[in-house]
């Protein structure tokens, strides 16, 4: 019974950080329609390159003190330590990211010419105004993972409902309203972290000290450096792809390519919820005797729900697409030779969600500099299959090499950490959860959509089909869906 309360505690977490993250991040798939819509692929492209590499930077920028503030801000043993910790984290890295800005704003054109982007002034531009971004996004952080930390899951929701209001209605008033140009998302962007910094700082100011500890602040270096490596890693392996796509090609099939892929972010949403919830989580495991048991039940729920949505998203999406609501659709035409992709990305996050569950075991025995090693071999094998792959098969190539890199890195942090922290996953359920989705993947995405029906029929029988995959693992005891409605009645 412990091990059920457990799950339902995490899935909880896990439905309440879902809502906060969706609302934070969920705008690259609402505002799909409006960017493809207003944008060229080639606009897009310059978009998804610049972004990209503000996300590369972005990992400097943190030290990766994200996972360490977490870890030492839940070891502290009072509100004083607490304190400190908070505080030195915002004020070491504010110092650090105006460096940082200060240098990439100044060498902005420099760098826009090292990587040859088509257009070189409006790269210019926005390169230096994700400078002024990262400034803002680098602090505006950690309020959020204050809340995570103290698994504050109300204010967390709330401020990610700031940043989601702010950030919506500023690229509405000025792309759909104003007419104005692809650089201003990153205005949108500066908008909404200045407002959520403000109202996080307001939120957080009892844990706001004068009281800078430049022990601390070593603490936090000293255990968080490791990260930033990983987490370089990480994006190269997420985001390397767009560029041997423009090298190869050009920015106009990046912008395809990621439209396409933000299809696929409903998943990668829940796949962030998961971990967001997850890494504290499982840092609240580590003294719990019941914690290999949580661990594997967490795992089937996980792969359960993980297939659910792989099978409701890959087999409705291609007509989803085509669906026309006052001139808008959620993916304009210029833009839809790329949906074959889908499929591949889902797995993709599918597999690093899985990913994640595993890497409990070198965090919960202080093995993180394993998981370094992990993503090194990742990005090794993801920069051979990226240039083995996508100079003949363009952007299907690119998603495959995403998938087979994430598939090779589950193989690898499964086999280290059963050797230092063997648990027993209920295998045979996972198994035949596996096999059902194949079948149902097969006949919807390759049987029913070759049928002259209209769409509307398309989709309606392909959610049937997702159905029928949860009666028939109900009606076998794979999964008891009676338990499952229980978890979710617990999180209402």
């Amino acid at each position: 019974m412990q091990n059920v309360s457990h799950v339902k505690e995490l899935f909880a977490h896990t439905i309440v950080y879902g809502l906060g993250i969706i609302l934070n991040k969920s705008l690259n798939f609402i505002l799909l329609p409006v960017y493809t819509k207003y944008f060229t692929p080639e606009e897009v492209g310059l978009f998804t390159l610049v972004y990209s590499l503000m996300l590369f930077t972005g990992i400097i920028y943190t030290f990766g003190l994200e996972t360490s503030f977490i870890r030492f801000f839940i070891d502290s043993e009072n509100e004083s330590e607490k304190n400190e910790y908070y505080s030195s984290s915002i004020a070491s890295l504010f110092i650090t990211s105006i460096i940082f800005s200060i240098f990439i704003y100044i060498y902005s054109e420099s760098i826009s010419g090292f990587f040859h982007f088509d257009n070189p002034a409006g790269s210019t531009i926005m390169i230096k105004l994700a400078s002024i971004y990262m400034i803002i996004d680098t602090v505006c952080r950690f309020p959020l993972l204050l809340f995570r930390a103290k698994l504050d899951t109300r204010n967390f929701s709330l401020l990610n409902l700031i940043t989601f209001i702010s950030n919506l209605a500023s690229n509405i008033v000025l792309i759909v309203i104003l007419k104005q140009g692809v650089e201003s998302i990153f205005y949108c962007m500066i908008f909404s972290s200045a407002i959520t910094l403000l109202a996080g700082l307001l939120m957080t100011r009892r844990y706001l000290t004068l009281r800078i500890s430049v022990i601390k602040i070593k603490t936090l270096f000293n255990y968080g450096y490791k990260f930033i490596f990983t987490g370089i890693f990480l994006i190269l392996i997420e985001m390397s792809d767009r560029f041997f796509l423009k090298y190869f090609f050009s920015e106009g099939i990046v912008g395809i390519y990621s439209a396409n892929y933000r299809l696929a972010s409903v998943m990668g949403l829940a796949i962030s919820a998961f971990r967001f919830s997850w890494t504290p989580y499982f840092f609240n495991l580590k003294n719990n005797p019941e914690n290999k048991k949580i661990i594997s039940s967490v795992f089937t729920y996980f792969m359960f729900a993980g297939l659910m949505l792989f099978l409701l998203i890959s087999l409705t999406a291609d007509q989803l697409v085509r669906i026309d609501i006052l001139g808008f659709s959620l993916l304009d035409g210029k833009f839809r030779s790329g949906t074959g992709i889908l499929p591949l990305v889902l797995l993709s996050y599918l597999f690093s969600g899985i990913y994640s569950v595993f890497n409990a075991a070198p965090f919960l025995n202080d093995k993180t500099s394993q998981i370094l090693i992990m993503a090194l071999s990742g990005f090794i094998i993801n920069t051979l299959f990226n240039l083995l792959l996508i100079p003949d098969h363009g952007i299907y190539g690119a998603a495959a090499a995403t998938l087979i890199t994430y598939a090779v890195m589950t193989l690898i942090v499964f086999y280290y950490s059963q050797k230092i922290y063997k648990i027993e996953y209920q295998w045979i359920k996972i198994a035949v959860m596996s096999l059902i989705a194949l079948l149902i993947f097969i006949t919807g995405y390759f049987i029913i959509d070759r049928i002259m029906l209209p769409d509307m029929f398309k989709i309606l029988i392909n959610i049937l089909l997702v159905i029928l995959s949860f009666s028939i693992m109900n009606l076998f005891k794979i999964i008891d869906l009676k338990k499952v409605s229980i978890l979710w009645r617990k999180t209402h």
